[in-house]
């Protein structure tokens, strides 16, 4: 099958991209820009620039994971920098999609940001998230939860309109070794490789969160397209486990430093560790979402637990480091 994947080189993109050629199919990994890895690009925000990227690659499928991501310090400071990037790329792929002949299935990269925080009475099923749940961002993520909210929308209109086939799919807090974002996860792994002691964690240790690996969502994504589930989305993508912030902070430390090292550095030091910062801004207490839906039409589940991935992105970063040193 022949695949265009936007955002190619990004967390999921690469993921996504990896996958695809994995299992053979033929792919078009775009970028904004003509870097490594990637075998086309053009920058999406340019009327034009997806049309004109579908008529010459001519996919059977378009996996747009194009985005501007960032975590909460860019939200705090800037809390449109994932508006209108985001809004307006999306509607050039999504009405490109529609219009081009022939007209290729897409699979839209939503968020777990569009759901509340925690649903209404017919929707709630204690704090996981299901995919009735209704769109409606908590205020903190009104920007990107937001968007992705409305491209939604956006796109079942189209799919009426234009008779287009799509699926949404709803990852929660995507972690990789290609994470070079200010989130929490690479930005901890990053501080406590350089040795930062104490390790400080912005908001409480006991914030509840759904990280899932990014190769665990691009075989969602190849699940959708290899079973062409495009009329019965959207899918949330998730790890299945909630994890807190506390549990992450020690994984890190863990790996990084390993349990003998720990130790010594806990004898050593008076103070803790890790320290919680509760005066920086936080996100939501809690964030959870059902799979069963992606378990039950797909048959998948994620492979990789957040320890696991975290140890495995500890490990390239280091590797990395060593061989940037050498």
């Amino acid at each position: 099958m022949r695949v265009l994947v936007t955002g190619s080189t990004g967390l999921i993109g690469s993921a996504v991209v990896r996958r695809l050629k994995g299992d053979g199919h033929e792919v078009i990994a775009a970028s904004s820009v003509g870097i490594e890895g990637s075998t086309a690009h053009g920058d999406l925000r340019v009327s034009g620039i997806a049309a004109r990227l579908l008529e010459i690659s001519q996919p059977q499928v378009v996996v747009h994971c194009a985005a501007r991501i960032g975590g909460i310090a860019l939200q705090k400071a800037d809390p449109s920098a994932a508006v209108l990037s985001n809004l307006v790329m999306s509607a050039h792929v999504i009405d490109a999609c529609a219009k081009a002949k022939p007209q290729p299935r897409l699979v839209f990269l939503s968020s777990s940001t569009v759901y509340p925080m925690v649903g209404p009475a017919t929707f709630r099923d204690g704090n996981t998230a299901t995919e009735d749940w209704p769109l409606k961002p908590e205020p903190l993520y009104q920007g990107v939860g937001g968007v992705k909210a409305y491209l939604e929308q956006l796109l079942s209109f189209y799919g009426t309109a234009f008779d287009l086939r799509f699926c949404s799919v709803r990852p929660t807090a995507v972690i990789g070794e290609s994470d070079k974002s200010d989130h929490v996860v690479p930005d901890l792994i990053r501080r406590a490789l350089t040795g930062a002691l104490p390790l400080t964690v912005w908001g409480s240790s006991s914030t509840v969160r759904d990280f899932v690996y990014a190769d665990d969502v691009a075989r969602g994504i190849l699940a959708v397209i290899e079973q062409r589930k495009f009329e019965v989305g959207p899918f949330n993508l998730g790890s299945g486990t909630s994890t807190t912030i506390g549990n992450i902070a020690d994984a890190i430390m863990l790996t990084v430093h390993g349990p003998h090292r720990l130790v010594e550095l806990e004898d050593r030091s008076s103070a803790p560790l890790i320290v919680f910062d509760e005066t920086k801004p936080q996100a939501i207490p809690i964030r959870q979402v059902s799979i069963e839906k992606a378990k039950t039409l797909l048959g998948w589940t994620p492979q990789v637990s957040p320890t696991e991935a975290i140890s495995r992105i500890v490990k390239s970063a280091q590797q990395t480091a060593q061989g940037g040193s050498a």
